[in-house]
């Protein structure tokens, strides 16, 4: 895997030991607020945060805050009586534990740090997989002063950034943070105490699997995609395709190690389950994650077709208004129309071809990612059952990069304007529940193609687009759309699907007329 290393990046120096004890001090007495304020003033564009730090502020941030019955079952034991020695210790314990003052502070000052500083010199603070399945994970723990940088060290130890924002990564009340945990009344046993726990997970919530984002991890999630979206901005203006590799590091590596990366379920789940929240902010990390994502398929580190089928497994699982908001959110780039072509085609029902049915690229050392371009592509009319279209046909080499090596450029998966037609007479799965998603899909596919083929030139476009535009095939096929989902007795009868319908069918032949 290739990484880019900016100048500002290069010029980060770390800090000094006096400029860490200043924070350090702070932390280790429990003062949060005060370290926090200490770190943003010696926050700099020279300066490298230290990866400590950084650790012990997305712990704050991390850390739940105290839920109702939290706060009766804390002023109970403060009103305890005890000797004055277990009530210091209480009450050392209990300050001990992050405020929710305090985890704003920290989030805030995540953020101004993403602005300040290079995305490597903040990334390190993260876990990741390695470059190669066979490395060794345990690195050494180290010596930690404080309590809350002992704590935070789960954070390195996790195996990705995505099991750090999962329900449950870090406990309300672990260790000795707080108030020790409440122990069994009298002489009740282990096995009792056993029996009670299994007894409330029959009630549901507790046998239930984490969430994806924990709620309290919202923010710390907006802050990871901040820095791999400033990683792969970084990346393009260096001359190669948008992409980034912290986010890569992120992934599983494949055996062998040169093989694309294809294990991407933990980012989906997460992307996935933000889109089916209410609210738009965190819909919108989901949006932003995919477009990370796709934008990795622009390369040869993943494998595409591995991805391609297992977004379009995620997709037929949402709803139809997160369906709805995901196309209408995601940003008009080559790279994501092109994607979204290949997605609609398999959610329409026809099978991308596995990656192993073609030639696989021979891996080279630390070669720059590789570049999918548009090439002319035919196929007969008709054949939308065909084979899937080659994604790993050799085009011309494409300009050197700034180190030197070759650019290979690679088709990026399409399909024939024939074939378009053909998914477009597609017939659906004859239920109300699919008619509408089904009616959703084709207008993207049909959008998505039309602009990928706009963007081209008239060389580059795929043969026969022209014509099935001029003459009137395409907005045949476009009106016969919306005739056989809405004439049948599975079509949706109330007001608002009909009104879904109408909107969908208007717009897209004022677009297609457009052409």
């Amino acid at each position: 895997m290739s990484t880019t290393t900016s100048a500002s990046a290069s010029s980060e120096r770390d800090l000094t030991v006096h400029q860490k004890s200043l924070a350090d001090n702070c932390f280790d007495e429990g003062q949060y607020e005060a370290a926090i304020d200490a770190l943003d003033q010696i926050r700099s564009r020279k300066n490298k945060p230290h990866d400590a730090h950084i650790r012990q502020l997305l712990y704050i941030v991390l850390y739940p805050p105290p839920s109702l019955e939290d706060q009766i079952e804390e002023e109970a034991m403060r009103l305890e009586p005890g000797s004055p020695s277990k009530l210091l210790s209480r009450r050392h314990k209990s300050s001990l534990a992050p405020s929710p003052k305090a985890a704003a502070a920290a989030q805030d000052l995540l953020m101004k740090f993403a602005r300040t500083n290079t995305p490597e010199s903040l990334v390190c603070a993260l876990p990741s997989y390695p470059d190669s399945p066979n490395a060794n994970l345990n690195d050494p723990a180290g010596s930690e002063d404080s309590h809350i940088a002992r704590e935070a060290l789960r954070i390195r130890n996790a195996r990705s950034c995505w099991d750090i924002i999962r329900e449950g990564f870090i406990p309300r009340g672990n260790g000795d943070v707080t108030a020790s945990p409440r122990k069994p009344k009298g002489r009740r046993s282990r096995r009792a105490q056993v029996q009670d726990d299994a007894d409330e997970g029959w009630e549901g919530e507790d046998t239930a699997a984490p969430a994806p984002v924990s709620d309290h991890a919202w923010s710390v999630l907006g802050w990871i995609l901040t820095l791999f979206e400033s990683n792969e901005a970084a990346v393009e203006r260096n001359g190669q395709v948008r992409y980034s590799p912290l986010l890569l590091r992120q992934i599983p590596p494949s055996r062998p190690e040169t093989a694309p990366r294809w294990d991407v379920r933990m980012p989906l789940d997460v992307a996935f389950h933000a889109l089916e929240q209410e609210r738009e902010l965190q819909r919108s990390l989901g949006v932003r994650l995919l477009v990370l994502l796709i934008n990795l398929t622009s390369t040869t580190f993943v494998d595409f077709s591995m991805f391609l089928n297992t977004v379009s497994t995620r997709i037929s699982s949402l709803s139809l208004d997160a369906l709805v908001y995901l196309f209408a959110a995601l940003p008009l780039t080559r790279t994501i129309a092109q994607f979204k072509v290949m997605l609609c085609r398999q959610a329409l029902g026809v099978k991308q071809a596995a990656s192993g049915t073609g030639p696989k690229p021979q891996a080279r050392a630390r070669a720059q990612p590789r570049r999918r371009t548009q090439t002319d592509s035919t196929a007969d009319a008709g054949a939308e059952e065909a084979a899937a279209p080659s994604a790993s046909t050799s085009a011309p080499p494409s300009a050197p990069t700034q180190d030197g090596a070759g650019v290979s450029g690679f088709t990026y998966p399409t399909i024939s304007p024939a074939e378009l037609l053909g998914l477009l007479a597609r017939p659906g799965k004859g239920d109300r529940t699919s008619a509408l998603p089904t009616i959703c899909l084709k207008c993207e596919l049909v959008t998505s193609y039309g602009w990928v083929q706009q963007e081209f030139g008239e060389n580059d476009r795929d043969a026969g687009w022209e014509g099935v535009v001029r003459d009137g095939s395409l907005a045949r096929a476009v009106e016969g759309v919306f005739d056989t989902n809405t004439g049948r007795r599975s079509a949706p009868t109330d007001a608002q699907s009909k009104e879904f319908i109408r909107t969908k069918r208007d717009a897209l032949l004022a677009i297609v007329s457009m052409w």
